[in-house]
């Protein structure tokens, strides 16, 4: 008697071919142009004992270009990449590098000013280090019994 392996039964194998396909339906022919090119760029951030340093990707800007904002307790990043070959697209076969704005924001702890948080720009990366608050002991208050 020879031993046979039943195959087993995936109904839902198909479901992810289908999502995948109306997925590049969508952003192939709906999608618009805007959100097409949006591009957000790359960030690490390291916690370290008395700071966070957060560094971001932004080959090819100038530090003019880049805008960094703290409001509310939100530290935001926005700037614009400029393509600089606007008139001649119709030489190029391929085109991948995206171009435009951007914006990441991100919750940092409150009470921050601009003047704690210092930023440097060097090879396409921006590095901010942002202190990190300065946790108060719980304070006891001794209670009498009269």
């Amino acid at each position: 008697m020879a031993l046979t392996l039943l195959k087993r039964c995936k109904p839902f194998e198909g479901l992810t071919t289908w999502y995948d396909e109306f997925e590049n339906l969508f952003y192939d022919n709906f999608a618009s142009e805007n959100l097409k090119n949006t591009w957000y760029p790359a960030v690490d951030i390291e916690h370290k004992e008395k700071e966070y340093i957060l560094r971001a990707d932004l080959p090819g800007l100038k530090k003019e270009d880049i805008n960094v904002t703290i409001d509310k307790g939100y530290l935001t990043l926005k700037g614009e990449r400029k393509t600089g070959n606007e008139e001649n697209k119709n030489n190029y076969h391929t085109i991948e590098r995206i171009y435009g704005r951007f914006q990441r924001t991100f919750k940092v702890p409150g009470g921050l000013t601009e003047k704690e948080i210092k930023a440097k720009y060097h090879d396409g990366v921006l590095e901010l280090t942002i202190p990190t608050p300065k946790v108060e002991k719980p304070k006891t208050i001794n209670v009498k019994v009269e």
